[in-house]
């Protein structure tokens, strides 16, 4: 299991392959937690909104847990999302995941109906109740209606069991707050595009959708950031912000899926309501994957050397 210091790292936020039956394809989820780990990434979450988790079922959200961990084989700590519609389904996801070996659970808040600040509150509280594990909040406003920086927040990340919270929001003056308030946690930033300026903001490693396709970058990022070299760092963020925006004009996650695969093979579409991209588009990720190409091997060039 982790503890706060455990989670300033660089997490994958992976991709859930699939074969070409639409089912989980374990084999080659399990290639790409060895080829992350290979390259970089310091830890790996599942099921989290580039895993897709809210369109597998609770079988399947297992599946990915238990595969991941046993192909991270303890090199890098695991955190499975098992955020769900109902706490009863929460509670059933992070008892397997506990089972399979995960480090941490983490979780949205329960979502489409109107819940009360005690009743969300009552939700992550039952979960934790009922499983020993840490316990990351995911807050990500924009997609749940949700916002943890807030008197719910407060209450929430005062509990002991709580060791992080997954940040995936623009507002960095949150960021301060939560530090300033709750000095134990870790505050992890989740958007891959303010890495640099939310690490001066106080967050403590990043759990995002592109660091396993470009890990090498943020590392780069990361290691300016820690020689006080703000330029560099800047012009790190500049090659990682330039990634993520052709994504987001493409259709982010099923591009960012199909960049992942680029190296070892297809992961598949994403489901739908996700559409398969259209062939300009995918010639668009192509040539998005040679550039990036281009800047990791630029990366590794000015890591040997220990040059601009």
């Amino acid at each position: 299991m982790v503890s706060t210091p455990d989670l300033g790292v660089l997490f994958a936020a992976i991709a859930t392959p699939y074969d070409t039956s639409g089912a989980v394809d374990a084999d080659r989820l399990a290639a790409l937690v060895d080829e992350y780990v290979r390259r970089g990434v310091e830890g790996i979450y599942c099921a989290g909104s580039s895993g897709e988790g809210l369109l597998l079922d609770e079988a399947e959200r297992a599946l990915v847990t238990a595969t991941a961990v046993s192909a991270a084989a303890g090199r890098v700590p695991v955190v499975a999302h098992v955020g769900a519609l109902s706490t009863r389904s929460s509670i059933g996801l992070a008892e397997q995941a506990h089972a399979a070996g995960a480090a941490a659970v983490s979780m949205i808040p329960p979502i489409y109906y109107r819940y009360t600040p005690a009743q969300v509150l009552g939700h992550y509280r039952s979960v934790m109740d009922r499983v020993d594990v840490p316990m990351i909040v995911y807050n990500i406003p924009q997609f749940t209606g949700v916002d943890m920086t807030g008197e719910l927040g407060r209450e929430l990340l005062a509990d002991p069991r709580v060791v992080g919270v997954k940040h995936t929001s623009h507002d960095l003056f949150a960021v301060e707050r939560i530090t300033a308030r709750h000095p134990r946690l870790a505050v992890i930033n989740g958007f891959d595009e303010i890495f640099v300026a939310a690490s001066a903001a106080g967050t403590r490693g990043s759990i995002g959708t592109t660091v396993g396709v470009q890990v090498e970058l943020f590392r780069m990022a990361r290691a300016a950031l820690e020689r006080g070299d703000l330029e560099e760092a800047r012009r790190w963020q500049a090659r990682i912000n330039t990634v993520v925006d052709e994504l987001v004009a493409i259709d982010v996650f099923p591009a960012a899926k199909m960049l992942s695969g680029v190296r070892g093979g297809s992961l598949g579409e994403c489901r739908a309501p996700f559409t398969p991209l259209a062939d300009e588009a995918r010639e668009r990720v192509r040539r998005l994957a040679e550039r990036l190409d281009a800047w990791i091997g630029e990366a590794a060039d000015e890591s040997a050397t220990g040059t601009r």
